[in-house]
């Protein structure tokens, strides 16, 4: 389920990173924007200015950035 969400993360525009710690890390387009998502096992967790804020499922973290990308 991850690959899902990092493929549909590469499609709307936004970039996808390994961290220091080989965590994936889905970063925000928009200038000042602050927030990430970062892979856990089997979900996403949603952090604004690097505070963890939401655990998101597969579905949900999509959603996320469907929204973030219909705002640009």
């Amino acid at each position: 389920m991850k690959q899902l969400v990092l493929e549909e993360a590469k499609k709307l525009g936004f970039f996808s990173q390994l961290d220091e710690e080989n965590i994936w890390q889905i970063l925000p387009q928009r200038q000042g924007a602050t927030w990430k998502l970062s892979a856990t096992n089997s979900r996403w967790i949603l952090s604004l200015k690097n505070i963890p804020q939401l655990y998101l499922d597969s579905k949900e973290a999509i959603a996320f950035l469907t929204m973030q990308a219909r705002s640009r």
